[in-house]
């Protein structure tokens, strides 16, 4: 019982659902390229945004992207992701 009362209040600093009607979540995506490193974020974005509309409908929630860029050969590469929720 002591297990139980633990694993619970894990759960609720965790902030994971308790109910089964919880929203759900997911780690949402995106990769970008471009010349400059303002496109390849951009791109990077929207696809990442795409990815969670596409997974999650159009009434997601998206959480604030993080966004890595590093320059490859003449071209920038961007990772964009961020929490989405429906």
């Amino acid at each position: 019982m002591r297990w139980a009362l633990k694993l619970l209040t894990v759960a609720v600093a965790l902030g994971l659902p308790l109910s089964a009607n919880a929203s759900q979540c997911i780690k949402a995506g995106g990769w970008g390229t471009g010349a400059l490193e303002s496109f390849a974020s951009f791109m990077s974005e929207a696809a990442m945004k795409n990815s969670a509309k596409a997974r999650l409908g159009d009434a997601v929630k998206i959480g604030p992207a993080k966004t890595k860029c590093e320059i490859k050969g003449l071209l920038y590469e961007c990772n964009s992701s961020a929490k989405a929720c429906k």
